[in-house]
């Protein structure tokens, strides 16, 4: 018997909100380049690696913290802490101060927000035939923030608020998109707001939390289990794994709304194979209007990758979406060659957006999936610090993605980033072809 993973409502608005204020930064550095401030494309994709990597390290933290970490006023009290990058959106952006140093401090500080995982709770028993299910839809609840994140960062950034005389300023020198539409240039942003708007969602759960304190839970003795855990040689297979779903989700996630306004928000000038000129696109769609849908499809999908693999095992449904991811890679990959080279990239644009669609749809399928193998893979007692550990290692898809097209963007390779991706997904094929699909396997389908 394996035991149903829930979150009360109160715990999952501490995810979900903590989630946005982390996610919040895919759309902030679009904003920071709309309003010209002398940072470059590679920084900005600098920035959303290091709370990326920020978040992995708080995650692999709290796993060293044990199944305590994962107790609903942990969480509670961890989102408290969220005021301090929160007071500093306030302070600086105020000011209109955008010193990088800064930036990359607030970065690391938000990165909190991306280790809140889920919290377990003991509520009924259920048979093996749904745990996929279960488990995908509690995963799926932070999968919100990132879309309200990326509806609602721009929309706040815009909103002449009360106190906006007493805010700094600052013009768009582009044209930027939101959900209600495209923003012409010279239109003003209060990114202060971003800091006002964070500072009332915490002290709000904050206050809520102290109305209704969540019930203590009992664990198991956690030492033993860790270590336990890190000598099972399926932690590690799993582990690759995991970084090849949710890793891509997540920092495709993160980068995408960049991806877009770097690949389609600029024309360039070819000859010879060689860059003349790079100008702005006149005719781009605007990245901040179309990003938030790849998140959203995500979050739908995870709840069917959860119920395909109970129906037809983990190990199946996560090399179909393996090989799928591998191919929709290469096909995203030659899109991105093409829009780069393009003197009117936005031609392409319908195809890479579609493509990406698959490759969120898909990279959410496949991390239900493994997370069905854990349960079956993992002792009942080992399997929320095993999927603690899991997320930690995956959540570095939130760094090195961003990274690699930081890199890429400024040796002009960009493509050769989604080719790499595909090698690897190709890899964990193999690997869940060799491990877990061979008919004398011992763990066949898991």
């Amino acid at each position: 018997m394996l035991t149903t993973e829930t979150v009360d409502k109160i715990t999952a608005l501490h995810v979900i909100a903590s989630t946005a204020i982390w996610m919040c930064w895919s759309v902030l550095v679009v904003l920071l380049y709309a309003l010209d401030l002398g940072f470059t494309i590679a920084e900005l994709f600098g920035l959303l690696a290091l709370t990326g990597f920020s978040a992995a390290g708080f995650q692999l933290l709290w796993f060293g913290l044990g199944e305590r970490a994962l107790q609903p006023q942990f969480i509670r009290v961890t989102t408290s802490f969220l005021l301090i990058p929160a007071l500093g959106f306030i302070y600086y952006f105020a000011r209109g101060d955008y010193p990088f140093l800064l930036l990359q401090l607030l970065a690391i500080g938000c990165g909190l927000g991306g280790a809140q995982l889920y919290v377990r709770r003991y509520q009924h028993s259920a048979g093996n035939q749904t745990i996929g299910w279960d488990l995908a839809v509690t995963a799926s609840i932070g999968g919100i923030g990132i879309v309200l994140a990326q509806i609602g960062t721009p929309l706040v950034a815009l909103w002449q608020g009360p106190y906006a005389d007493s805010l700094n300023v600052t013009e768009t020198s582009i044209s930027i998109g939101t959900l209600l539409g495209t923003v012409r240039p010279e239109h003003q942003l209060w990114l202060g707001n971003l800091g006002w708007f964070t500072m009332f969602v915490v002290v709000s759960l904050i206050l809520i939390g102290w109305r209704r304190r969540p019930q203590r839970l009992l664990w198991h003795s956690e030492t033993a289990t860790r270590r336990h855990l890190l000598r099972n040689p399926h932690t590690w297979i799993m582990t690759l794994l995991y970084v090849m779903a949710f890793g891509s989700f997540i920092g495709f996630a993160l980068a995408f709304p960049l991806i877009l306004q770097f690949l389609f928000g600029f024309s360039r000038e070819w000859q010879g194979g060689e860059l003349l000129r790079v100008m702005s696109n006149d005719y781009a769609p605007q990245a901040l209007t179309y990003a938030w849908l790849g998140p959203l499809i995500g979050v739908v999908a995870r709840p069917l990758g959860g119920w395909l693999a109970d129906q037809y095992g983990g190990a199946r449904v996560t090399l179909v979406c393996a090989l799928a991811l591998a191919l929709t890679s290469l096909a995203a990959s030659v899109l991105t060659g093409k829009a780069y080279h393009s003197g009117a990239p936005e031609q392409y644009f319908l195809l890479f957006l579609l493509t990406f669609f698959v490759l969120f749809a898909v990279s959410a399928l496949a991390s239900s999936a493994i997370y069905r193998s854990a349960s079956v893979l993992f002792p009942v007692h080992q399997l929320p610090i095993a999927l603690r550990w899991l997320a930690a290692c995956a959540t570095a898809g939130a760094g090195y993605i961003p990274l690699m097209w930081g890199v890429q963007s400024y040796t002009g390779t960009p493509a050769l980033a989604l080719v790499a991706f595909a090698v690897f997904y190709a890899l964990c094929a193999l690997v869940v072809a060799l491990v877990y699909l061979r008919r004398h396997s011992v763990y066949f389908n898991p």
